[in-house]
């Protein structure tokens, strides 16, 4: 065990030697700015903060949409830890409504519903929200919402407002290792009042 772990230490102060000879650092703490062409028209503009250590790297952005009038309004953020963010990221329109999903960190979606005076509203999709709502109580499942496993990701918003999630969820009782159980949540966006709805739980 000793020796493994001072082979560690050694390819680590290796690694660091390494990068300040070559002016290169292992670290990364930058900001910069990109703009993605958007299907319904106009641009989604993106302010990105990308950092990373020895141990992961994140980016956290916030979102604005400049729409074909280049009137530009501010959506909200978005963060994605250990994986790069899409460089294909679209604003859907569903009537008078806009969706736009985008990672809220390693465990959870946010989506934003856009209206026609340019208001947006967040919601959060994370095994916390998930949990604390009625549908999901009446499963009786008794799970550990705060395990590294339990995870709640966006698959698919098809073209009825419906937004299907996937929630990996982490038994609460586990003898001698945890167990991990999955369902499909689906969300509906409300056409009228363009609240997004909890509306149906099925396996996975």
């Amino acid at each position: 065990m000793k020796l493994k772990t001072i082979s560690i230490l050694t390819i680590l102060i290796s690694t660091l030697f390494s990068c300040k000879d070559s002016g290169e650092s292992v670290f990364t703490d930058k900001t910069y700015q990109d703009t993605i062409k958007q299907n319904i028209g106009g641009l989604l503009v993106r302010n990105i903060h990308h950092y990373n250590d020895f141990h992961s790297y994140d980016y956290d952005i916030e979102y604005s949409y400049s729409d074909k009038f280049d009137s530009i309004n501010k959506i909200g953020s978005g963060s994605f830890h250990g994986q790069e963010p899409p460089k294909d990221e679209q604003l859907i329109r569903l009537g008078k409504w806009i969706i736009f999903k985008t990672s809220g960190d390693r465990d959870k979606d946010f989506v934003y519903i856009g209206s026609s005076n340019n208001f947006w509203t967040k919601y959060e999709i994370s095994p916390e929200t998930i949990e604390q709502k009625d549908l999901w109580k009446a499963q009786k499942i008794k799970t550990r919402t705060d395990n590294w496993d339990a995870v709640s990701k966006v698959k698919e918003i098809d073209s009825n407002g419906n937004v299907t999630v996937l929630y990996t969820f982490v038994k609460e009782k586990f003898i001698p290792f945890f167990k991990t159980g999955k369902r499909q949540v689906i969300y509906s966006l409300n056409k009228e009042t363009g609240r997004l709805e909890m509306t149906k739980i099925t396996d996975n």
